[in-house]
């Protein structure tokens, strides 16, 4: 495209008469005729001014492009729409996970408590079995013995049972903690 026919083409997409671009540029409108037939070329502070006119830079118009080159901007790097909902997701309803791990401490809290009452019940020592069949001491039919201890070998499987209920405890405690953070990070992430 020579330059006459940039100017035209420029002149005729901003709309504008020969009159009214030579009032802007500050020529005749005989002169904005000739540049237009390439019968004369314009000084270069009337190029500063019609490259003003028609709103575009001196080197778009310079370069006799009919439109400027418009690179558009790099795409950014477009997400996997199933890790954004995956992310939504657990933000939203992580706090569950808080209390799935609430629940399964008290699962294992309540197995230690029944396995330690178990123990218990299993190796308690009465008097008759520390001082055998003594006159006083021994238990008659129909009578209850009365515990008064665990036998060593007891002690070791009810501290095993109240380790794992004491345990699961901890874990309630934690599950809940985790819950509770969980739910006010999600909330506050919300849009």
């Amino acid at each position: 495209m020579t330059l006459g026919e940039t100017i035209l083409y420029h002149r005729k997409k901003a709309q504008l008469s020969q009159e009214a671009l030579a009032e802007l540029v500050g020529v005749s409108r005989q002169a904005v005729s000739k540049w237009e037939l390439d019968e004369a070329t314009p000084e270069v502070a009337k190029l500063v001014s019609l490259a003003g006119a028609f709103h575009i830079t001196v080197d778009q118009f310079l370069s006799g492009q009919a439109e400027p080159a418009q690179t558009p901007p790099p795409a950014p790097p477009a997400k996997p729409d199933h890790l954004s909902f995956l992310g939504r997701l657990i933000r939203r309803y992580g706090w569950l996970a808080g209390v799935y791990v609430a629940l399964s401490g008290a699962g294992v809290a309540i197995v230690g408590g029944i396995a330690r009452y178990a123990f218990r019940q299993m190796f308690a020592v009465t008097m008759g079995d520390l001082f055998g069949d003594i006159s006083g001491f021994g238990v008659l039919p129909g009578e209850m013995a009365v515990p008064t201890g665990i036998s060593q070998m007891g002690q070791i499987f009810v501290n095993i049972a109240t380790f794992i209920m004491v345990l699961g405890i901890l874990t309630v405690i934690a599950g809940i903690v985790l819950a509770i953070v969980l739910w006010r990070k999600g909330r506050r992430d919300e849009p």
